[in-house]
Parts: structure tokens; C-alpha cells; sequence
């Protein structure tokens, strides 16, 4: 019953709902939060509500609460791996050296680890959201989600949402020009701190929101390889190599935070990767009893157990089968993460690339301006060239550009067009002079019919 109403409430989680100013890579690190709750939530309820490790001690004490005992003792204390064929110590100082080189007790630390992982990918997307809603001037989010709904409506109200996402842009780049125009009385530490404020500075120039936005692409990104290199850390991988190497009578041992590997002598972990590693031993037939990663089957040696005023020492052999959803989960977020940051490095490449370039910018905009275009190149001195160059970089400027990309993304580019010919619409009626002649050369354009 609880496995089917979390897998009902999993399922009604949806993305496409969500309209926020982010594209495809934003996204990818979204579904990122989702499956690491996910995760996080699947692990522990095996660890907490089901049973993470079954042991059995060969002789020893009868009863269930004995048993139950050894099996909270090993699951607190740690269990210690061995490789297949390799003995069981002999010696009480031989298992103080085991316990203190190879006892594993990372398992019982993953799904906060996972939990921590998907807090650390959904802070930077509420800090975006927080910056949009503060320096925007207006509730962009709700703007996006108008002009989505404007895309399936029908077509007389699809002519009002149209006109309103256009007021509403057209309104936010008066306040942000009024805010750059703004010569007021104020006070020389007021000037001071308006000059030397960059998001100031930036709203001056109409650059706020595109340098925020690189700024939070950054951020995710670097989030992204952090949150590679913490897997690998909190496993015991270092792309450094291991450390801690200790010689031993029964082999040589590797000893790092968190999972604790023995390597044989010609066995070198040193730059590779975990999930490369991991997947070279499945493909090559080499699976835990070999390698100890992610051990199904350990050992746990009870001592302290006092029966007639002796003490007593007993070795428990416990099945992990918790290990064998951690390893399948750490596999598949390793490759997810590259696959993440991939998309991520390629994404703010593209937003550079269209942010530094103008033409790409003007392009962009001409693009959901053919049909004023065609009358350009059909009836000459009825609208120049200039005036759509004044249109991108005076009145738009990179801010506005940059909604509108983020409305092609997230909205379609059908609806995008006719948003973008009401707002250009709209700035030929504010930028021509009532009494020109130009004004009535300058007759609006119709929304290019894209359906």
C-alpha cells in the first residue's frame, strides 16, 4: 500500500507544467532534484522502514533478541568486506586492523547524502526565480505561463493574452528605460551606490536578467561537477589516486573515506573515474566478491558480550542486499551527472555565443519579423532597415531579446511571433511623431500566420 501511493504521487509529478526562464539543460538539472528525491526516498525506506542487512552468527547465545541485537551492532558499528577466497583474520589484533583499514559504514550515510544532493540542485533554481521576480520588474514566470496558455487558446482570446503578454513586456521596458532615464533629487551616497551597484549598472544598460541568467548557468554548472566529485569522494574514488595505502601479511590495502577497497598489487585506481571503473568490472565479469565495491555479503566482529562474567567475541556474516541498490543507483547518477554536465557546457556555450554576437540577436528578432521584412524589400522607404536594428538594441536591448528567446523556448515560437509583432507594433506608434508622414508609411504589421 505505501510502495503504490508513493509511486501514485511520484507519477503525478510533472515538468512540463513548470514554466520558468530556462531551457533544456535547466531543465535536466530539475529532473535532476526529482530523481535524487526519488532516490533518496526508495533507499530509505530500505534502510529505515525495511531491513537493510540480515546476520548470522554460526554459534553463539540463542534467542531473537540476541539476534537482533548483532544485527543493530553490525548495522551502527559497520561490516568488513573480504575479496572471494581471501580468510577470515585469526587473531584479535588481526581484526582491529581489518576493522580499522576496510570496515565499511558509507551506506548507512546515503540517502542524506542523496537528500544533501538534491537540496544542492534545487537552491540555485529558486535563487533564479527569486532574482527574476526582484529585478525583472514583474512576475516573468507568470508572463511565460500566459503566453503558454495564449498558445492553446482559442482565437479571440488568444488575441487578448497576446495583447496582454505584449503590455506587459512593452511595460517592462519602459520601467527599466525610466529607470536608466531617472534623474531625480537624491542624495550623493543614493548616486554613489546606484553607479557602483552592477545590477544597477546593469538595469541601466538593459543587461540585468541576460547576466544574472550566465551567472546561474555557472553556477549550475560548477554545481554539477561538485556534486561528480562528491559521489566520488563520499565512494572512496580519487581522481588523485587512493590514499592511505597500507601493507598488510594478506595483500595490500587501499584505505579512503568511505568505501574501503583492497587491491592487489598490479590493481591501480588513480584517475579513473568511479562510474568507468565500476562499469569496466561489470563488462569485464569482475563483480563484488573480486573488487569489494558495494559489498553484498560481510563480516562483523561482536565483542563486548559478557555471558557468566567472561567476555565474549563473535563473527557475524551479514547479507547487504542494500548494496546491491546502491551500486545500480551511484552507476546510473555518475552517468547521469556526465550526461549533465555535458548538456550544461554545451548550453551556456550557445547563450554566450548568442549573447556576445549582435547579429544573432537581430536575426533572432527578424526572424518572427519576415512579413514586415518582405514589405520592406516590396515598398523601399516605408520602413528602413535602422528601424529594426533601433528596435533590438534601443528598445529591446539584451533583456528584452532574452525574454523573448526564453518565450520561443518555453511557449513556441508560433505564439512568440505574434507577441514579438505586437510589441514591434507597438514601438512603431511610440517612436514616430503623430504628425509624421513616416507614421502612416509605418502601418502595423499583421502576426505572421505560422498555423
Amino acid at each position: 500500500m505505501l510502495a503504490s501511493d508513493f509511486m501514485d504521487l511520484f507519477s503525478s509529478i510533472t515538468l512540463s507544467d513548470q514554466f520558468r526562464l530556462e531551457d533544456f539543460a535547466d531543465r535536466l538539472h530539475l529532473l535532476t532534484v526529482v530523481l535524487f528525491s526519488l532516490a533518496a526516498t526508495v533507499v530509505g525506506l530500505k534502510q529505515y522502514v525495511f531491513n537493510p542487512l540480515s546476520c548470522y552468527i554460526a554459534v553463539g547465545p540463542s534467542g531473537d533478541q540476541f539476534s537482533d541485537y548483532v544485527q543493530s551492532y553490525c548495522w551502527v558499528h559497520g561490516t568488513i568486506p573480504l575479496k572471494a577466497g581471501e580468510p577470515l583474520p585469526d587473531t584479535p589484533s588481526e581484526w582491529e586492523q581489518y576493522d580499522r583499514l576496510r570496515r565499511v559504514t558509507y551506506y548507512q550515510w546515503v540517502p542524506f547524502v542523496l537528500g544533501l544532493q538534491c537540496i544542492l540542485f534545487y537552491v540555485p533554481h529558486l535563487a533564479w526565480q527569486a532574482a527574476c521576480s526582484n529585478q525583472a520588474g514583474g512576475d516573468v514566470i507568470q508572463l511565460v505561463k500566459a503566453a503558454a496558455d495564449a498558445a492553446t487558446s482559442e482565437r479571440a482570446a488568444r488575441e487578448k493574452q497576446v495583447k496582454r503578454v505584449a503590455e506587459f513586456l512593452t511595460d517592462m521596458i519602459i520601467s527599466s528605460r525610466a529607470y536608466r532615464q531617472h534623474t531625480g533629487r537624491r542624495s550623493t551616497a543614493r548616486r554613489l551606490y546606484q553607479n557602483c551597484n552592477v545590477c544597477s549598472t546593469a538595469r541601466r544598460t538593459g543587461t540585468c536578467l541576460i547576466i544574472l541568467y550566465m551567472i546561474f548557468k555557472i553556477i549550475m554548472l560548477i554545481n554539477a561537477i561538485l556534486q561528480l566529485y562528491l559521489i566520488q569522494r563520499f565512494l572512496g574514488f580519487h581522481t588523485e589516486g587512493s590514499t592511505g595505502q597500507r601493507s598488510m601479511n594478506l595483500g595490500r590495502v587501499s584505505s579512503s573515506r568511505g568505501v574501503v577497497a583492497v587491491s592487489n598489487a598490479n590493481e591501480d585506481w588513480s584517475g579513473i573515474g568511479f562510474g568507468l571503473t565500476v562499469a569496466n568490472h561489470l563488462r569485464s565479469g569482475r563483480d563484488w566478491p573480486e573488487t569489494t565495491l558495494f559489498p553484498r555479503v560481510a563480516y562483523c566482529r561482536v565483542r563486548g558480550i559478557r555471558l557468566v562474567g567472561v567476555e565474549n567475541a563473535y563473527t557475524a556474516q551479514c547479507a547487504l542486499p542494500v548494496n546491491m541498490l546502491n551500486e545500480k543507483i551511484y552507476i546510473f547518477f555518475w552517468f547521469w551527472l556526465v550526461v549533465v554536465i555535458a548538456a550544461s557546457f554545451t548550453s551556456l556555450l550557445l547563450w554566450l555565443i548568442r549573447v556576445v554576437f549582435t547579429p544573432r540577436r537581430k536575426n533572432f528578432i527578424k526572424r518572427f519579423l519576415r512579413i514586415k521584412i518582405a514589405m520592406i524589400k516590396n515598398k523601399p522607404g516605408a520602413v528602413s532597415r535602422s528601424d529594426i536594428d533601433d528596435f533590438v538594441d534601443d528598445y529591446l536591448r539584451r533583456d528584452g531579446v532574452f525574454l523573448i528567446r526564453m518565450l520561443s523556448l518555453n511557449a513556441g515560437e508560433v505564439i512568440t511571433a505574434e507577441i514579438v509583432t505586437e510589441l514591434y507594433n507597438d514601438y512603431l506608434e511610440q517612436h514616430s511623431p503623430a504628425d509624421s508622414p513616416r507614421r502612416e508609411e509605418k502601418a502595423p504589421i499583421v502576426a505572421p500566420d505560422l498555423v
